[in-house]
């Protein structure tokens, strides 16, 4: 878990621009932009046509995390992004428990609002005759991250005719995502050792909801907490990590998730089970899982999978061998985060090989 000495983002351009206010904290995303087109004179072939953009959301929880926290980013991916072409925005979001899971869900939807409205002249003004291509959206993230990649693609994905030059997600990419919350490894109380973290004290979790009451009580307002390190440059846990593995292992994430704001069936967001069962489906996706994950339980992800396969929650899911063109479910061996240092032309597992050829199928198909 020892933060990189490389810098993963060697071969972008990063530009960071403000998305959105809240009670005047700004939130932040970054656009990446390979330098090989990012430098190049308008001349270069690749800057004649529209660039694919993938929408990158980090892992944390919901509770800590960083947009440019490079050593949860996996390498692979990067890679395939330089090879396409490919612009990135990754963006943060307010984090819980400071704020409920409902505005979490309000900010990864501004993000996508902010793409549509803003990418294209952004990108331009930086970068002249460089173009996202709209229509060819990648969302993708780990962890908890993954969640964010199925809530906006949940949102977002129509199979039907859409609107000249508006958005559209035409994979999602999940890696060892947080779904299935509701069993009870995350909603009981019992031994955990997530990364090898000794079962902590309840009240790390209590006193620092004790300090964010506090906090409402003398100003009047709910604190705002977006991009917190998770980890130390020894590699180790922050309290903010801290906090979160608390809770997980007391059982109280979903407390921290926060009420949710319309529970009607086909309003109702929070959980993308639910939504999966109000008719929501999802784009072509890939599931990258480790079997040993102590921090998102590989289970969670084989709930999911059974769930969209019984709600055909992917077109032709249900359709035999079509199964294979829409949906792919590695379930490997490894820890969380167990392939961000992997590279795309140079590891030699099959799977990385697979899940980027199929990624491309879909995304740039």
């Amino acid at each position: 878990m020892a933060p990189a000495q490389i810098d993963k983002f060697d071969q972008f351009i990063a530009t960071t621009y403000e998305y959105k206010t809240v009670d005047g904290h700004p939130i932040f995303l970054d656009i990446l932009v390979p330098k090989k087109i990012a430098k190049a004179g308008l001349d270069l072939e690749e800057r004649k046509v529209k660039c694919p953009v993938m929408l990158y959301f980090h892992a944390g929880w919901l509770v800590g995390g960083q947009r440019d926290f490079q050593p949860w980013w996996s390498r692979w991916i990067l890679d395939l992004m330089v090879k396409h072409s490919a612009i990135v925005v990754t963006a943060d979001h307010r984090l819980i428990p400071e704020a409920t899971c409902e505005d979490v869900l309000d900010d990864i939807h501004d993000v996508w609002d902010w793409v549509r409205n803003n990418l294209s002249q952004v990108v331009q003004m930086e970068y002249a005759g460089l173009q996202p291509d709209l229509s060819r959206i990648l969302l993708a993230g780990s962890s908890a991250g993954g969640y964010c990649a199925f809530q906006l693609a949940l949102s977002h994905y129509e199979t039907g005719a859409r609107a000249q030059g508006e958005p559209k997600p035409r994979a999602a990419l999940a890696l060892y995502p947080y779904v299935s919350v509701r069993t009870p490894y995350w909603t009981e109380a019992f031994t955990k050792h997530i990364f090898g973290t000794p079962q902590l004290p309840s009240s790390i979790l209590d006193d620092h909801l004790a300090s964010i009451a506090s906090v409402r009580a003398r100003t009047g307002k709910q604190p705002i907490v977006t991009s917190v390190p998770m980890l130390n440059s020894e590699g180790k846990f922050t309290d903010r990590a801290l906090l979160a593995v608390c809770a997980q292992q007391h059982g109280q994430i979903l407390e921290l998730f926060g009420p949710e704001r319309d529970t009607t069936p086909g309003k109702r967001r929070m959980f993308p089970e639910d939504r999966i069962i109000d008719g929501r489906k999802l784009p072509p996706t890939v599931i990258i899982h480790g079997v040993q994950d102590s921090i998102s339980p590989v289970e969670g992800s084989d709930l999911f999978v059974e769930h969209l396969q019984k709600y055909n929650a992917i077109d032709s899911l249900d359709h035999g061998e079509g199964k294979e063109k829409v949906l792919r479910y590695f379930r490997l061996p490894g820890e969380h985060l167990f392939e961000t240092e992997l590279r795309l032309e140079e590891e030699s597992a099959d799977w990385v090989k697979d899940a980027a050829g199929f990624i491309d199928k879909n995304w740039l198909g």
